[in-house]
């Protein structure tokens, strides 16, 4: 499980040296993430608990934005039944940014990619993934900022396989299965903008 997020961190930064060259943003995030539910045999539903969730970007200015990339870890547990997920997001972005006074810009942006779930209930733990984020950035300097972002995450999850719990209240077995073909997810994310 290590060497998949040491590898997908290693391809982020591998894929922004090529762009070493030029201005390099770099920015870590420590944020919330909301949103995914589970069914069982009986037709009720399961929230993936909302967590911590960690991501970096890594970007270059183009235009009057940025493109690069975007990773994100969340370590989720569904409520009441206390199967554990890791839902990891793998994403190439574009953002389009817009000042507002000395020091403050906003910006919007659009991310293509790949989500990894590592859950037990599931055999195919790869889908397509995609996203869109707002945010508010204040410069402190030309190298640093802070930034503020609120991101839609969806997925497309493998609903027709499905694993075996067990319910903590009264100890019996149940099936669950992802609700739909397609899992949505919101994350509230604060983070530092370096550039290189």
């Amino acid at each position: 499980m290590n060497y998949k997020i040491g590898w997908l961190v290693g391809s982020i930064l591998l894929s922004s040296s090529m762009a070493a060259q030029a201005n390099v943003i770099v920015t870590p995030y420590v944020g919330f993430t909301g949103g995914g539910k589970v069914e069982d045999e009986n037709g009720r539903t399961y929230d993936l608990d909302p967590s911590i969730n960690y991501a970096i970007s890594v970007e270059t200015p183009f235009e009057m934005g940025r493109i690069g990339f975007f990773y994100s870890n969340q370590s989720s547990e569904l409520q009441d039944i206390n199967n554990s997920a890791d839902i990891h997001y793998l994403q190439f972005q574009s953002s389009i940014y817009y000042p507002l006074s000395q020091g403050w810009q906003t910006y919007v942006g659009l991310g293509i990619g790949a989500s990894y779930a590592d859950v037990d209930w599931v055999n195919d733990k790869y889908g397509f993934s995609g996203s869109a984020f707002a945010g508010l950035e204040y410069e402190f300097s030309k190298t640093f900022a802070m930034t503020a972002q609120i991101r839609w995450l969806g997925t497309v999850v493998d609903n027709d396989t499905s694993g075996a719990c067990v319910l903590p209240t009264d100890g019996s077995s149940c099936i669950i299965k992802f609700e739909t073909d397609w899992m949505n997810q919101f994350q509230s994310n604060i983070g530092f903008t370096f550039r290189f």
